[in-house]
């Protein structure tokens, strides 16, 4: 008995996908809409990335790092967000922490540090209101102002000679502005997260991303969706035609769109990770793209008489076994990240599962339904608007 190949799509399947275009049409304006006004309205949930932190590179001093431990550890400090990764070999660490503010938080770590790094009896308190820049610190005893420059130099403190109290006292009130407070809480938390891994780990190197620095990724990262999504459009462009360029750059944009709209929905981190999600997505998203028309323009050829709705109908039937094979393979492997993945990966891997969703969506009812609505081939496209008229009439 030969043996017979089996098929998970049948041979030559005839499913009406344009004529469901104009729900397609509503359908994907009103979630890409929803989305534009959730970012609008919500925002994105940027990450360290973009909003700015502190970076610390930590190495094991025995055996490999435990992620989830250190992750745990340094999480239930209280200084907001944490990610961590392997950096290099399994006994070094990447920690980024969220960018801290000035707030009276920040003090209380530094009140911590202080009684850690110079014993009983110190303190460290807002003077004046929480939300200001002025902090005093007090001493078991009283100190001169070069004790004061070295106890407060502990927690990451620079003082001037004109912020030193004269003569010798127990407390040193430091004038600093909001900003400059914000500025110390860096070294701070730095700090704290060294006294508390300080037993098992090493810190290898220190780096405080600025909101300046996170606000010029995000620039970059603009930038680069932008550009790709263009040189996609004149790629597609310059291979079909000009309506098969529009048609893809509607399709990507509403991918793209949606996919920011999930990040808003499900408040997922928005990092350089989730930046190159879209992008993945984007390529992901016109390679299905390009496999549909490029058996329209086969089936052109083929077919000169063929209206142009059934023309399209035929293409994705006849690309419908590849892309469901091709969207299911990655589809499971993409869900294996999901489940298996951990919270680095998170964010990216929902991303992708729904790009693989809506990418392949788009290819077949967005992209394939501008080519109708661009009038790529306006003499069949007339001709089935006369048949369906007839029809109607009948």
């Amino acid at each position: 008995m030969l043996w017979r190949p089996h098929h998970l799509v049948r041979a030559k399947t005839n499913f009406d996908f344009l004529g469901k275009r104009r729900f397609a049409v509503v359908f994907s304006t009103v979630v890409n809409v929803l989305a534009l006004v959730g970012v609008a309205v919500f925002g994105l949930n940027f990450g360290i990335d973009f909003e700015g932190g502190i970076a610390i590179q930590v190495r094991a001093k025995e055996g490999t790092i435990h992620l989830d431990d250190l992750r745990n550890t340094v999480g239930n400090l209280g200084v907001g967000e944490v990610t961590l990764q392997e950096f290099g070999d399994s006994r070094t660490a990447l920690i980024r922490v969220q960018r801290q503010e000035g707030n009276a938080a920040c003090v209380a770590h530094a009140d911590q540090v202080m009684r850690t790094r110079a014993g009983a009896g110190w303190s460290v308190k807002p003077s004046g209101p929480p939300t200001g820049g002025d902090v005093e610190f007090t001493a078991p005893g009283a100190l001169d102002p070069a004790g004061w420059r070295d106890v407060v130099s502990r927690v990451g403190l620079t003082i001037q000679e004109r912020q030193l109290p004269r003569g010798n006292a127990n407390t040193a009130k430091i004038e600093m502005s909001h900003d400059q407070r914000a500025e110390w809480c860096q070294q701070v938390a730095i700090k704290l997260v060294e006294d508390t891994i300080g037993g098992k780990y090493e810190l290898r190197g220190t780096e405080s991303v600025g909101p300046k620095i996170g606000a010029e990724l995000m620039q970059h990262g603009i930038y680069a969706v932008l550009a790709t999504l263009g040189a996609i459009c004149l790629y597609v462009w310059f291979r079909f035609e000009w309506q098969f360029g529009v048609g893809a750059l509607v399709a990507l944009l509403h991918d793209v769109i949606s996919t920011l709209g999930l990040f808003v929905l499900l408040r997922l981190d928005f990092s350089l990770t989730a930046l190159a999600a879209l992008l993945t997505i984007a390529g992901y998203s016109i390679n299905d793209t390009v496999v549909i028309f490029d058996r329209v323009r086969e089936n052109m050829r083929r077919y000169k008489k063929m209206s142009l709705i059934d023309l399209l109908n035929l293409s994705v039937n006849e690309t419908l076994a590849r892309t469901i094979m091709t969207s299911g393979t990655v589809f499971v492997a993409v869900l294996a990240l999901v489940l298996f993945g951990g919270p680095v990966l998170y964010s990216f891997s929902v991303a992708m599962l729904w790009g693989i969703i809506v990418g392949t969506y788009s290819s077949i009812w967005v992209a394939s339904g501008m080519l109708v609505y661009l009038k790529l081939r306006p003499d069949q496209l007339r001709e089935k608007d006369k048949d369906e008229t007839a029809a109607a009439k009948a």
